[in-house]
């Protein structure tokens, strides 16, 4: 089994966050569609949670980013994650106080 390297979360603040379920903008709008679908259409949902129902369209055609009421309308709000990499030398300067 592979070591995993820690995270600068990890080692600054071992004791904050929680486990999540983490969906990508992929996954984000396969359930928008889902979710579009089950409550009867674009106007539906659009009048159902109060968006504009061109962007939602915009969005469901993936000319448009999900914005933040959309997501909330699925129940879901952005989050930053911390993922583990290697950095490479000039990336891994110290940080300024």
């Amino acid at each position: 089994m592979a070591k995993r390297n820690k995270s600068s979360a990890d080692l600054v603040a071992p004791d904050l966050g929680f486990h999540a379920l983490v969906f990508d903008e992929h996954d984000v709008a396969r359930l928008l569609r889902a979710t579009v679908e089950r409550e009867g259409g674009q106007s539906a949902f659009a009048k159902h949670h109060g968006v504009n129902r061109a962007y939602l369209n915009m969005v469901l055609n993936g000319k448009r980013p999900i914005s933040d009421s959309i997501a909330g309308a699925l129940g879901l709000h952005k989050v930053y994650t911390a993922q583990s990499r290697r950095r490479t030398k000039r990336e891994a300067r110290p940080l300024p106080s």
